[in-house]
């Protein structure tokens, strides 16, 4: 009669530790990835070309520049949403789902354009040797390894 209390403790504990891992483990991400996902991505890795000033620099213009488009890029998220929303409705509307998703991209589009012009505004600070290691790696920018090309007949 006692083992099944003892078997329910065991299974309790595994699973809160597991809890406790998955939280523990998103927390240090959030706080320790400097990838950033949208956040930076290409962008973060255009600074680590530059010298350790320099980089630190850029990466405080774009977070700088990313809380300065939060509103925006709330909105393009509010945009998804709704359209998702609508995606589910039993009256299928076409075109208010593009007109949401139209939304979402220009939001998506401001924080871009945001990033590549303080991006422009900070090289125009650095010398010539600095602008072509950042030239070099933003070559290297979202898409890396090109377009996909047609197959080739044979």
């Amino acid at each position: 009669m006692k083992r099944w209390p003892t078997i329910l403790l065991i299974v309790s504990l595994v699973a809160n530790v597991f809890l406790l891992g998955l939280i523990a483990g998103t927390v240090w991400h959030w706080t320790h990835d400097r990838g950033m996902g949208l956040r930076g991505g290409w962008r973060m890795r255009v600074a680590e070309s530059l010298p350790e000033p320099q980089a630190q620099a850029l990466r405080d213009a774009i977070h700088d520049t990313v809380k300065q488009t939060v509103p925006t890029l709330r909105q393009g998220r509010a945009a998804r949403a709704e359209a998702a929303r609508l995606f589910v409705q039993p009256q299928f509307d076409a075109n208010a789902i593009t007109v949401r998703l139209d939304q979402a991209r220009a939001s998506d589009m401001t924080l871009r354009a945001n990033l590549e012009h303080r991006m422009v505004q900070f090289a125009a600070t650095l010398p010539q040797d600095q602008r072509r290691k950042m030239a070099e790696a933003l070559k290297d920018g979202p898409f890396r390894q090109g377009p996909p090309h047609p197959p080739q007949p044979q």
